[in-house]
């Protein structure tokens, strides 16, 4: 079965002034999945999904939503997207239905379809309960529900949700787990969060993003593999000042994967120690110059810890 792209995001750049803020970010989503976007604060987050949702331009680089670019045809682009951001864009003096039927005309919601795109984002978001009551009466975890249910009140294919359970106690965040997993039955979503269990609990795939740059790209299922596979799977962080390519890796007998480079700066799944030994020997023999070598446990809190807390990145001399 082939899979269809709903999301491609090919070579994104953004600076503020002399400082960049993010830089050649690749990466896309197919539908059905549930996908966590991670980084510290300051990381690049924001400045990218301000891009793949419009509100910012890029430096260089393109959007595609349902093959639509989002710079140069937003309206097509944005009619296949619904966007939560990290403060909910509520109208406190409206009721919960009288707000959803402004957000669905908001969206272009035909007026025939009215009525059952509100009931659908009702019954979806658990707000029956509260349908008739003022926003502003309503508790953080429940505005949260509203704010999600604007965004997919046009049944958009792309749902992105930035820091949806910041704030919430912990009810409330399984309250809005439970909803994320609702939500993927019919949509693709992709999650901005800084919240380590957030992310495995809800998301089959993580990019983690540090100082701009996208530092890997894996599924929960990889990260996790069982080491009662025939043969155990290990990653291994490298890191070179004379930058070889992808594929030159990916050749080395041994290696299963390499799921990143950014200033020679890799993450890659081996399943032989073969693949060590190739990898110091070739750093010499095609001046690669590696300077750090180290293995990456297979839990998501130590992969992100290894890969963003332990230093800043520096890119290499020219």
């Amino acid at each position: 079965m082939t899979q269809e792209t709903l999301l491609s995001v090919k070579g994104l750049s953004r600076s503020f002034d002399t400082q960049k803020a993010i830089e050649e970010i690749n990466f896309e989503i197919q539908r059905g999945e549930v996908v966590a976007l991670l980084g510290a604060n300051g990381a690049g987050k924001s400045t990218t999904l301000n891009i793949i949702t419009g509100n910012l331009t890029p430096d260089s680089g393109e959007v595609l939503i349902c093959d639509s670019n989002i710079t140069t045809h937003p309206k097509q682009a944005k009619s296949n997207l619904g966007y939560l951001p990290d403060t909910p864009p509520l109208y406190r003096e409206l009721t919960v239905r009288e707000y959803l039927a402004f957000a669905a005309r908001i969206h272009g919601v035909k007026k025939q379809n009215l009525t059952e795109s509100i009931y659908h984002a009702i019954e979806v978001c658990g707000l029956n309960t509260v349908e008739k009551k003022l926003i502003s009466n309503l508790s953080k975890g429940f505005k949260q529900r509203v704010g999600i249910a604007q965004a997919i009140i046009h049944n958009p294919a792309l749902v992105i949700l930035d820091e949806p359970t910041v704030g919430l106690d912990p009810i409330q965040m399984q309250d809005i787990r439970e909803l994320l997993e609702e939500l993927s039955k019919n949509h693709s979503v992709l999650l901005s969060t800084h919240l380590l269990a957030e992310a495995e609990t809800t998301c089959n795939r993580v990019l983690i993003i540090d100082h701009g740059f996208l530092l890997l790209d894996q599924t929960l299922e990889e990260l996790n593999q069982s080491p009662s596979n025939r043969k155990e799977t290990k990653r291994v962080k490298l890191r070179f000042y004379g930058c070889p390519t992808i594929d030159e890796l990916n050749a080395i007998p041994g290696c299963e994967s390499v799921s990143c480079s950014q200033y020679g700066k890799y993450i890659c799944r081996y399943s032989d120690m073969q693949f060590i030994q190739q990898v110091q020997a070739l750093s010499l023999e095609k001046d690669w110059q590696l300077y750090e070598m180290g293995s990456i446990s297979g839990s998501l809190e130590q992969v992100f810890l290894d890969l963003v807390m332990r230093d800043s990145i520096t890119p290499p001399e020219a």
